[in-house]
């Protein structure tokens, strides 16, 4: 979906992680915009824009930082690859024969896979 679709006065506050959403994620917020502002009332369109794109970081928060973690099966082991490139991400996986399982908050899995702190490491 073209910035320009976007209300100007949403860009300066919502330009990056709108930049950072995939088409399905656009889709959603324009979607949850349109009710917003049609159903709910909400007025003007920008304010239903904002809280559309408030409801997508609600449910996506990697996309305020671009940062992502994949959860990925290789062979028999469940791993985690942190990223801020999904298809350099994925294209690395399929090298090494793995399927992605899920993708989720760096936050999330840091607290609950490594009980708040993790060791980073290099493919390579």
């Amino acid at each position: 979906m073209d910035a320009q679709k976007w209300d100007p006065l949403l860009l300066p506050f919502a330009g990056d992680v709108l930049s950072r959403c995939d088409d399905g994620q656009l889709e959603a917020i324009a979607e949850r915009a349109a009710i917003l502002e049609f159903d709910a009332g909400c007025q003007p369109r920008v304010l239903a824009e904002a809280l559309a794109v408030l409801d997508q970081l609600r449910q996506t928060p990697w996309l305020l930082t671009g940062l992502i973690v994949l959860q990925v099966e290789l062979g028999d082991a469940v791993q985690w690859m942190l990223a801020t490139d999904p298809a350099l991400a994925h294209q690395h996986i399929q090298a090494l024969g793995g399927v992605v399982l899920a993708v989720l908050d760096p936050a999330a899995v840091v607290r609950r896979q490594y009980r708040g702190v993790a060791l980073l490491g290099d493919l390579g």
